[in-house]
């Protein structure tokens, strides 16, 4: 494109930015906008109240992991309970949303129980990781777009469906006329997922309490299912995690996970 022809094309784009900032919004567009806005203002929002960062020691439920090995082989069960035990993770996360999972190690005996270690720590972080993602749409910021953006809001007798874009994603949120989201989805070139969570009513906002969810990838056997509760504590008057407990089944394999949090620290601005 010339210098000219994109000058014009900046011109034209201004105009039309100008037109419509001149143009009155038509009351639909009040009254859905107002919708959100009010929706966005009925969930608990950690920046909303100051948050920073937090910081917890994050302990898995080693017993409960290896349930099957203590039926058949008890004493193998408690050996590697306590090698287990010896490791410690701790995860940080900030009002950017960054998650940073980190550990220590135990000495390994021989290549084949290091590569088990290894597989143990990604795991844990992964599970940590992925927990903390999907926790900080609705927790830290807000679930919805910002009242100004583009969307589409329709109302669909008993609920109303909120549809948008974020990056190559397209996003779809059902919730009800109380506001309280039933199911959100995402659909991009990478994966399709669909959310549908839980939430306890507290007097700063609706906190979730946990969530089910299928996420598929681009192959039949990428699919994951996920039930999530959690369970909270007040730290620095800030609602964080105490207990998470996670089920489910990945590549149809079924799993059973549960992380304790302690010692944490929260700091706010």
């Amino acid at each position: 494109m010339s210098q000219t022809a994109r000058r014009r094309f900046g011109s034209a784009a201004a105009l039309l930015l100008a037109l419509w900032l001149v143009v009155p919004a038509t009351a639909a567009e009040k009254d859905k906008r107002q919708v959100l806005q009010q929706a966005r203002g009925s969930y608990y929002s950690l920046n909303a109240h100051g948050f920073s960062d937090f910081q917890c020691t994050t302990t898995p439920d080693w017993e409960a992991l290896l349930q099957d090995l203590r039926k058949s082989d008890p004493a193998r069960a408690d050996r590697t309970v306590a090698l287990l035990k010896q490791i410690q993770f701790t995860v940080r996360f900030d009002t950017a949303g960054s998650t940073k999972v980190t550990h220590t190690s135990v000495p390994a005996e021989n290549d084949e129980m290091a590569k088990g270690l290894n597989q143990i720590y990604g795991g844990a972080e992964q599970a940590i990781s992925g927990f903390f993602d999907t926790w900080s749409p609705f927790m830290l910021t807000s679930p919805f777009p910002a009242v100004d953006s583009e969307y589409q809001l329709d109302d669909q007798g008993g609920e109303w469906s909120l549809s948008y874009k974020e990056g190559t994603s397209d996003v779809v949120t059902t919730m009800g006329k109380d506001l309280v989201i039933h199911e959100l989805r995402i659909i991009s070139p990478e994966f399709r997922s669909s959310i549908r969570p839980q939430f306890l009513t507290s007097r700063e906002g609706l906190l979730l309490a946990g969530y089910q969810a299928d996420y598929q990838g681009k192959t039949p056997e990428d699919a994951t299912a996920l039930t999530v509760k959690i369970d909270y504590q007040e730290v620095n008057g800030l609602p964080l995690p105490r207990t998470l407990d996670v089920s489910g089944s990945q590549a149809g394999s079924p799993f059973r996970v549960s992380f304790s949090f302690s010692g944490c620290q929260a700091n706010r601005h």
